[in-house]
């Protein structure tokens, strides 16, 4: 496997160089108009539900370079977390469990439009505990953009952005073709 060991470690410490390089050069602006868009949806009766266009389903994830749990993120959604999300005087009413940080990450990382019976029907639940997590996503939301590294919003804004693009220029001439071929023959199995 070729992300045993030390390659997956280098190349997260390669990802963390190149955004914190591109983040120093300031050429990317760092905003909070991301289209994180919190509107209500129009019903006729009862207290209007949260609809939440997520720009970061698709950019942060397992299959990212970020990975399940982006280092810009965690902290925040481990946080908002941990709040009491059960509204419980203290000390009365058995214990209040912090919401799972892996099923807000996954929320994060899938859903487009995130209400309370999208997550319901993402993760299984019922409409109470996803209303919950609808709430600490719109709690988390605007400190997640404001963190993001320059290259996600560069990404979310639709901007092109080369992840693995080094800063350094090659000042050496390129090696002869006479002095590759000595060097596959000196590399040789014997």
């Amino acid at each position: 496997n070729k992300f045993c060991g030390d390659g997956l470690i280098g190349l997260r410490y390669a990802v963390l160089a190149t955004i914190l390089y591109v983040q120093s050069l300031g050429a990317f602006i760092m905003t909070t108009s991301a289209p994180a868009v919190v509107a209500p949806i129009k019903r006729s009766r009862g207290r209007p539900s949260l609809h939440i266009v997520n720009p970061f389903e698709g950019l942060i994830g397992q299959s990212t370079a970020f990975g399940q749990y982006p280092y810009f993120a965690s902290d925040i959604i481990e946080g908002i977390a941990r709040l009491d999300w059960h509204d419980r005087p203290i000390g009365i009413g058995g214990s209040s469990k912090p919401l799972s940080v892996k099923r807000l990450f996954g929320i994060l990382s899938c859903l487009p439009v995130i209400t309370a019976a999208t997550v319901q029907e993402f993760l299984g639940l019922g409409l109470r505990q996803s209303q919950r997590y609808v709430k600490a996503i719109e709690l988390a939301m605007p400190r997640l953009v404001k963190a993001s590294p320059a290259c996600l919003i560069a990404a979310m804004n639709g901007d092109f952005y080369i992840a693995g693009a080094s800063p350094w220029t090659d000042t050496l001439e390129p090696p002869s073709t006479e002095a590759l071929r000595k060097l596959h023959h000196d590399l040789r199995d014997l």
